[in-house]
């Protein structure tokens, strides 16, 4: 028998009627009806759904308003997130409510931390990037009256949520049309992650395209074509980011004969592979057309400037923001909302008719091929030292001087290592990853980073290493799109997430550090299976369970 309200008597139930109910205590229901910690998880769903079927919620006096509009996006240092927080700012300050961030992570997910904060601070309303908002949790909101509406979606959110989002099939077609249009024929395509709705429907443009044209996309690993037309519809599936994009477009180059345009699934693809043309020898447009899509700031900045998809990313945003007011202001009657704002071709520089394909391209300058340690293998002096905030400091310091000294050629400067992790016990020194167009170009940076006081110790295929005299920060170098970049971030950001495996590594280099070691190689070698181990965890929390 499902809470509702007693027998003829026309009442809602009362919370005790509700923990008899949940088979849990009065002050147990009254946690969860205010929004407070101390609650299972399983529990709390329990008492939301008791809580929502009663009518209870909607049947008291509404709380008080708030004073705040909460914002969930994946990454805040992301030009995507910026045009969100624009737009949504803009609504809240028209509205004069204040601005509430929180960044997710990739995973897209939020835990029991995230919503007990959201019902403890009982914002006016809630604007979501991601769909994967859990049944349990969408009723937690509804329960305290507080509305929510989803913009841009990463998933495919459920029929009762609103949606604001953009024509993206209309956009990937619009792109594939563009490139057919200036005559080009051999068009390939970097797609984003297909369990992304707004990828699978960009892909699903492009596709259409070519269709039509009489072609056909193929969704493949870049394994060489068979057909007469060469590269004609290949697509190449990777992340949405700017190393994913460039690799990905490698694979599309290496063909023979290589695409003359190639579509991406975002702008930071797009960027990517602007970076595998120009390492090829490619000249854009000349030799190589490329098309991006969302037109965020980075797009225009690009040498060539890029051709994309306009995406409204503010006015959807803005448009989210008020379907959310509207529905705290009480006008939400009219059901979920699906809206979808056109997009549309943005032409700049990166596009123009084909040209004639190179059909050699330029030999890539040989790396080395031994391992060459600069003063010999050293014994390992140092312990384990409590967490200290001037690693931090000094990570910001050496990024500072790195920066002045690269300029551009940094591509990307990132504390790694045990120093990066907050609360983690770390042998004193600070290590930064310093990610290059071509490691084997030492004359592009290597020399600079000698004269600024840095001394080389390690020149191996792939990577080189530099350090400080005191031998308290070490420098990894390694180009764009190396594996060994992607591995350190994500064993950083595991360990500064995850409690469990934090502790575990912690255990793991206190135990190893009680024996000697005559090399610190062998110390660094001696930790490989837990650290396998634990990124093999943060790979799984990254793609979810299987279906």
């Amino acid at each position: 028998m499902g809470v509702g309200a007693g027998a003829g008597s026309g009442s809602r139930p009362t919370l005790e009627t509700i923990a008899r109910r949940a088979s849990v205590s009065l002050a147990t229901v009254s946690k969860v009806l205010n929004g407070r910690p101390g609650v299972s998880g399983p529990t709390r769903q329990r008492v939301e759904h008791l809580l929502a079927a009663s009518g209870y919620a909607h049947r008291d006096r509404a709380p008080e308003p708030g004073s705040l509009v909460e914002l969930v996006v994946e990454d805040l240092a992301s030009e995507w997130s910026i045009e969100i927080v624009r737009g949504v700012e803009r609504v809240a300050r028209e509205h004069g409510y204040a601005l509430s961030l929180s960044a997710l992570g990739p995973d897209h997910a939020v835990g029991e931390d995230w919503i007990t904060g959201v019902l403890h601070r009982r914002p006016v309303a809630v604007v979501l990037q991601f769909s994967a908002l859990t049944a349990g949790r969408r009723d937690q909101l509804r329960a305290r009256g507080i509305p929510f509406t989803v913009v841009d979606p990463v998933g495919d959110p459920p029929a009762d949520v609103p949606v604001v989002g953009a024509t993206n099939t209309a956009g990937g077609a619009a792109a594939t049309q563009h490139l057919l249009d200036l005559g080009h024929r051999r068009i390939a395509a970097v797609a984003g992650p297909l369990d992304m709705r707004c990828a699978v429907d960009r892909l699903a443009g492009h596709r259409a395209a070519l269709v039509a044209a009489g072609r056909e996309a193929r969704t493949g690993s870049g394994a060489a074509p068979s057909d007469a037309d060469g590269t004609a519809g290949q697509v190449v599936v990777a992340d949405f980011s700017r190393a994913d994009g460039e690799r990905a477009a490698r694979v599309l180059l290496a063909a023979d004969p290589r695409p003359t345009a190639i579509v991406t699934g975002n702008d930071l693809q797009a960027l990517g592979v602007l970076d595998a043309a120009r390492a090829s020898g490619l000249r854009v447009p000349e030799d190589l057309s490329v098309v991006g899509f969302d037109d965020v700031a980075p797009a225009r900045w690009a040498r060539p400037a890029l051709t994309t998809i306009r995406q409204p990313l503010r006015e959807m945003a803005e448009r989210a923001t008020r379907t959310a007011l509207r529905q705290h202001g009480g006008g939400g009657d009219e059901g979920p909302v699906r809206v979808e704002l056109a997009t549309s071709l943005v032409v700049r520089d990166s596009t123009a008719a084909p040209g004639p394909v190179p059909r050699h391209e330029p030999p890539v300058r040989p790396d080395v091929t031994t391992v060459e340690i600069i003063g010999g293998p050293e014994a390992l002096r140092v312990g384990l030292h409590d967490p200290d905030p001037r690693w931090a400091e000094t990570f910001r310091a050496h990024r500072r001087r790195i920066g002045a000294a690269l300029g551009a050629s940094a591509v990307q400067i990132e504390h790694i290592g045990s120093t990066s992790v907050p609360g983690l016990a770390a042998k004193p020194i600070v290590d930064l990853v310093v990610v290059v167009p071509d490691v084997t170009d030492e004359a592009a940076y290597l020399d600079q980073l000698l004269a600024t006081g840095y001394e080389l110790r390690v020149r191996e295929p792939g990577h080189r290493l530099v350090r400080t005299p005191e031998r308290d920060v070490h420098v990894h170098v390694y180009e764009r799109g190396a594996p060994a970049v992607d591995d350190y971030l994500l064993l950083r950001d595991r360990l500064r997430s995850d409690a469990d495996d934090r502790a575990l590594y912690e255990r793991t280099k206190r135990a190893l550090l009680s024996e000697r070691w005559d090399d610190m190689n062998d110390y660094a070698d001696a930790k490989t299976d837990v650290i396998r181990a634990v990124m093999t965890r943060a790979r799984a929390a990254q793609t979810g369970p299987a279906a």
